[in-house]
């Protein structure tokens, strides 16, 4: 029952922003250098992808988080779980969102990084949501 109620969420995710295989191959998961930062751990070059205003989820904390909050509480989890491989494992687009599922693997852990990715008005695209569960 509670590995439902923990998926619960990530179901809602899929509900909303939906899963259009055909729409997805069009646009890319998420941007290059976004998982370029990721795969090398590297906050000072996420950040400027980071909205405003972002909500966060990870193992023993979570909430909306200004970019600056967000920017410390995720080179922590970078610092603190050093990268070996991340891959995005799938994908998919809806009007302005994008949502991405990756695999982030560490040397004794692995974590499933969710990631949600709404593109301006202006054509940039901005993270709005990472949700970072580690993989039992």
């Amino acid at each position: 029952m509670k590995t439902l109620q923990q998926l619960l969420p990530f179901f809602v995710f899929l509900l909303v922003f939906g899963l259009s295989h055909a729409q997805s191959e069009k646009k890319e998961p998420l941007p290059a250098k976004v998982v370029e930062a990721v795969k090398q751990g590297d906050i000072s070059k996420l950040s400027p992808f980071l909205n405003d205003k972002i909500e966060l989820v990870l193992p023993g904390e979570s909430g909306i988080f200004s970019k600056e909050q967000a920017h410390f509480i995720l080179r922590n989890f970078f610092k603190d779980n050093k990268v070996t491989s991340f891959q995005i494992l799938h994908h998919g687009t809806r009007q302005n969102a994008t949502f991405a599922i990756g695999e982030y693997k560490c040397t004794n852990e692995q974590f499933r990084m969710y990631f949600l990715v709404k593109t301006t008005e202006d054509g940039k695209s901005l993270i709005h949501q990472i949700r970072i569960e580690k993989q039992e």
